[in-house]
């Protein structure tokens, strides 16, 4: 690698480490009502679904964040500039996306946060993709460990946000078609996880996505075709987050 490439990737290196320390900050803001003079927490409550998971479900903010950092760190190590290089672009995007998504939120434009957000899940899963098949466990740790807890929590928030899109809109569904969807949503979240643990061999992408639908079972305790479908949905993809360790091995000498 010559020096000039080895100069852009240690500047875009930088550029990573200060698009997630800006993320971290900016979600921080807006978590204090920094932003809009509101929090994500008073405009989710004024539009409930059937798939809106207990407000417990968000502490995952802070592994996300400290997963984040680990990452940031991580691809900044001199033996890592070039490695890492087709990936730091799509992270600098997803730190954009995040931030653009909280702005708009705090807004109450739920359209575009739909829009941001799936963006935000796209660039995701592009990255595990591009890293799903890491040489060592230390680098499966810090690069596509991360990455699926991230892009885990992130595909039920997207999910969520549609639900929440057609309350705003003032949809005027059933109780019986609200559970419908929702029950459909998440089955929808336990088919993706099952596809990115088996295609993308990532076992924290499921974890994640576990978490999310069990605070929704919890959110949704009374409502009993939620609870079930949430449950059924926590069941299979803790098995398929259990299952990494048929192929840990393989994945580490690949």
């Amino acid at each position: 690698m010559d020096e000039k490439s080895r100069s852009t990737d240690r500047i875009r290196a930088i550029l990573v480490l200060l698009a997630t320390v800006g993320t971290i900050i900016f979600n921080g803001l807006a978590a204090t009502g920094y932003v809009n003079g509101v929090t994500p927490e008073v405009i989710s409550a004024k539009y409930p679904t059937v798939v809106t998971p207990a407000g417990y479900a968000f502490t995952i903010w802070s592994l996300i964040y400290a997963a984040m950092i680990a990452f940031s760190i991580y691809q900044a190590l001199p033996s890592n500039l070039a490695k890492l290089r087709p990936v730091r672009t799509l992270y600098i995007l997803s730190c954009l996306l995040n931030c653009g998504w909280i702005y708009f939120w705090h807004r109450e434009a739920i359209a575009i946060c739909l829009v941001l957000i799936f963006g935000l899940l796209v660039t995701l899963i592009l990255m595990i993709r591009i890293l799903r098949k890491p040489k060592t466990t230390r680098e499966a740790l810090f690069t596509t460990a991360p990455l699926g807890l991230y892009a885990g929590w992130v595909t039920a928030a997207t999910l969520v946000n549609l639900a929440i899109l057609l309350v705003s809109s003032g949809s005027s569904l059933s109780s019986q078609a609200w559970n419908i969807l929702g029950s459909a949503l998440i089955v929808v979240a336990a088919l993706a996880a099952v596809i990115v643990r088996w295609k993308l061999r990532n076992f924290l992408y499921p974890l994640a996505v576990a978490w999310a639908m069990t605070a929704i079972g919890v959110k949704q305790s009374g409502n009993t075709p939620i609870v079930v479908a949430a449950a059924f949905a926590t069941i299979i993809c803790l098995v398929m987050s259990i299952s990494f360790v048929m192929d840990l091995k393989s994945s580490a000498n690949e």
